[in-house]
């Protein structure tokens, strides 16, 4: 029992483990970024963004915000490369590094105050006869309480966030560096860079399985 029931536990860590990794929550196409003043992360911010130059050629950028990183984007972009590839239908691919840039910008936030409130909570009270059961649910009153809570001062403060964008271009015409889409794709499977594994669409996977069982050409 003692097994089955750590086996249980070991299993729901790792949904939960993948579920919340880098990979999973931040590895989506770019649809928004924060807007000024801001502070901290959101998974709803970042991710990669693509441009065609050419039939030949596209564009791919990733941008992060404090959160997963810089080598996150270097690494994802490469991914997402390989995505584009296979969706082509191409193995082979090349690419040209155009690099990863980082940068600081601050946010100035004056001081402003938390108006003081009204909460509440609920307790449960048992009240029994001396002929019931103790603790019957039919004596029990469930008790709401309010409390105040006062108000808070926050002082003006600066938050400084960290940003990072790298950009590639992808070829399916020799140019740059020479890359197997397979290899990527089930490198990041593999979780072998330690940022989880990212969710790819079923297109994806079908391409994927599709040229991992036939000789690439």
């Amino acid at each position: 029992m003692q097994r089955l029931l750590y086996f249980i536990a070991l299993l729901g860590s790792a949904v939960f483990s993948l579920s919340c990794s880098p990979a999973r929550q931040y590895y989506q196409p770019l649809t928004k970024r924060p807007s000024q003043p801001w502070e901290g992360n959101s998974s709803s911010w970042g991710g990669y963004i693509e441009n065609t130059i050419d039939k030949n050629r596209v564009r791919v950028a990733f941008e992060t915000f404090n959160r997963p990183g810089s080598e996150f984007a270097s690494y994802f972009v490469n991914v997402r490369a390989a995505e584009i590839a296979l969706a082509r239908g191409k193995n082979t691919f090349w690419l040209d590094d155009e690099g990863t840039k980082k940068w600081t910008e601050e946010s100035h936030f004056p001081a402003y105050t938390i108006p003081g409130y009204w909460e509440f909570r609920e307790r449960e009270i048992s009240r029994c006869s001396r002929d019931c059961e103790k603790g019957c649910r039919e004596h029990t009153e469930i008790v709401r309480e309010s409390f105040w809570v006062p108000e808070r001062y926050v002082p003006p403060h600066t938050s400084v966030n960290l940003l990072s964008k790298a950009e590639i271009i992808m070829s399916t015409k020799p140019t740059g560096t020479r890359l197997r889409a397979t290899d990527i794709i089930g490198d990041a499977l593999s979780n072998s860079h330690g940022f989880g594994k990212p969710k790819f669409s079923s297109d994806t996977m079908n391409a994927y399985e599709a040229r991992m069982t036939k000789p690439t050409l």
